[in-house]
């Protein structure tokens, strides 16, 4: 199922973890593939250059219909094949996050990667799409790409 909407719907922090895992392997159900990530200024160059080289599109799964929705899948997923297409330069925590680890284990791998990384949008850093950046949760981000 596909991540899209209003900030000010989304669960808080805690409310809902949930396994979609098979047999403790991952399904490629997507849940966890996003579309703000906690990066680090590597990461990112990383991301952009494979994708600038692979000539990667931004995919999209919000509704066009709702002007209030927000795409919050990540723009590397394709939801048709169920890959990554930036698999092979993906960051450090889509290399590690598995959804069968505990709520706990999952918050506490959340605050160490959150130490050393800052909080990015794909879509404006890689594709200079800034509909996240518009959104409330848009001043929190960190930038590299230069805003219009």
């Amino acid at each position: 199922m596909s991540h899209y909407g209003n900030y000010a719907e989304l669960l808080k922090d805690g409310d809902k973890y949930g396994c979609n895992c098979i047999d403790g392997q991952c399904s490629n159900c997507g849940e966890c593939c996003t579309e703000t990530l906690p990066l680090t200024k590597g990461e990112l160059l990383r991301l952009k250059q494979y994708a600038a080289k692979h000539k990667l599109k931004e995919h999209r799964q919000a509704p066009f219909w709702d002007w209030h929705s927000v795409d919050l899948t990540c723009p590397f997923r394709n939801q048709q094949t169920k890959k990554c297409e930036a698999y092979q330069a993906r960051p450090y925590i889509c290399r590690t996050f598995i959804c069968s680890k505990t709520k706990e284990d999952a918050h506490r791998d959340r605050d160490l990667i959150a130490e050393n990384r800052q909080y990015y949008s794909l879509r404006w850093e890689v594709f200079g799409n800034d509909e996240v950046l518009t959104s409330p949760i848009g001043p929190m981000l960190s930038t590299e790409r230069k805003r219009k």
